[in-house]
């Protein structure tokens, strides 16, 4: 069985059977997107699909995944990650952040209503923790939508830190077979093995 047969299988334990489609709310229906729009136009052409697409569902997630996600309208314009950031900085992308904020204030249906939710885990400071805790007992807000909330937010490339060494902690989506994933990783490291004294020193001669 081949690793994309294998991926293919895997399943988050929250993703619905094959014959629960239900559990995801179907796309929105609204007005194609044009493409070819100029780029100094591109923010006007996202506001005006989100503008329809917010007439359209009460659910924030619904809204969110046909802007902003993945297969979304935002980056279907801004195909690239320095155009992305562009449009970040603009009125449009602030003009669309509050239309997300308006339905997440109406929405009182759960994430899961409207798609299959993920779960992450991730290690806090204390301090850190602590401080989440103090800001969303201020907001009035969970722990989770001060999260979200945040998240939501893109992040200043000067405010993030440069990784160091390996990656560590889980990868990504849904884990297979330890053993797979440990070859995987042999595999990896392999292949990006420096070369040693001896192997150097017979090229060289």
């Amino acid at each position: 069985m081949s690793q994309t047969e294998t991926n293919a299988q895997l399943r988050y334990a929250s993703d619905p059977l094959p014959e629960q489609t239900d559990a995801i709310a179907p796309r929105l229906d609204i007005a194609p997107l044009d493409v070819n729009v100029p780029e100094e136009l591109k923010g006007k052409e996202v506001l005006r699909l989100a503008q329809e697409a917010f007439a359209k569902t009460g659910s924030w997630v619904v809204f969110y995944r046909e802007m902003l996600g993945v297969d979304g309208v935002v980056r279907k314009l801004f195909t690239d990650s320095e155009s992305m950031r562009q449009f970040e900085t603009s009125d449009e992308f602030a003009e669309l952040q509050e239309m997300v904020a308006a339905m997440r204030s109406q929405d009182p249906s759960k994430g899961d209503s409207a798609e299959p939710e993920r779960m992450i885990t991730i290690r806090l400071p204390m301090s850190l923790h602590d401080a989440l805790k103090v800001e969303s007992a201020e907001m009035n807000l969970s722990i989770n939508k001060l999260c979200i909330s945040k998240l939501l937010q893109p992040v200043a490339g000067r405010f993030i830190p440069l990784q160091q060494g390996r990656r560590r902690g889980r990868r990504p989506g849904p884990q297979g077979p330890r053993k797979q994933v440990q070859d995987a990783i042999e595999t990896s490291s392999k292949s990006v093995q420096p070369e040693s004294p001896s192997q150097n020193s017979q090229g060289n001669a």
